[in-house]
């Protein structure tokens, strides 16, 4: 059983990305402010979240508190740049039989048909667990996942077809290290995403762009994924 004070030993990476349109393959320089009540919106949208508690002091990306202990896995960034907003909760991780970022893309697909989601998650728990996601309005859906030891990955979708339907030629997309013949674990998924959805968010970025900042209380699914995932 864990309480509050229940120490993470495990490290993570769970990201969620909608892109609204006009859509562009080009990333801006700039970027409009955080809107912080659109923010909070999105935070009470997601399916892992019963209610906001508290808007905590934002910080910028790269400065994200990594979860301690158990409290920590109830922060919830949220930033709503322009038409980017991105999401970043502990309870999207997942595992092989956990698929809280697949479940949480398809609620926000129903709530948002107009947008491009993506999402990536790594939990390092001594092996590594990654999965991605690509999401394309009215379009195809792709989704990747296995850990970094095994042959069993999890390929739901055609990657090719996603990037046709986008109008990026499959053999020739430049420079980015993408090669659709690779086994599905030996392949450059991050660089696929990047690829997918044309925008990046930058080191540069990350050191500058802060969104909202949320303390939140857990629905009992998310509560109870978030104690296999990372304390399983």
């Amino acid at each position: 059983m864990t309480d509050d004070s229940t120490p993470v030993d495990k490290w993570g990476h769970y990201e969620l990305t909608l892109l609204f349109p006009p859509f562009t393959r080009n990333t801006p320089e700039t970027a409009p402010p955080n809107d912080p009540g659109r923010a909070r919106r999105v935070a009470e949208s997601l399916g892992t979240v019963a209610e906001v508690l508290e808007e905590l002091p934002s910080c910028a990306l790269d400065e994200l508190p990594h979860p301690e202990t158990r409290a920590g896995l109830d922060i919830v960034a949220v930033g709503c740049w322009g038409g980017t907003v991105l999401v970043v909760d502990p309870a999207l991780a997942g595992d092989a039989v956990v698929a809280a970022m697949a479940e949480e893309a398809g609620r926000q697909r129903e709530l948002h048909p107009e947008a491009r989601i993506a999402g990536s998650v790594l939990l390092d728990a001594g092996q590594e667990y990654e999965e991605h996601l690509v999401d394309l309005p009215g379009g195809p859906a792709l989704r990747v996942g296995g850990w970094d030891d095994g042959d069993d990955w999890t390929l739901e979708g055609d990657p090719a077809e996603v990037l046709r339907a986008l109008g990026v030629d499959p053999a020739d997309h430049g420079d980015a290290d993408v090669d659709l013949d690779e086994e599905p674990r030996h392949a450059d998924w991050d660089a696929y995403v990047l690829l997918a959805l044309g925008r990046q968010i930058t080191d540069d970025d990350r050191s500058r762009l802060r969104p909202s900042l949320f303390r939140v209380r857990r629905t009992d699914r998310a509560a109870a994924n978030l104690t296999d995932v990372w304390f399983g």
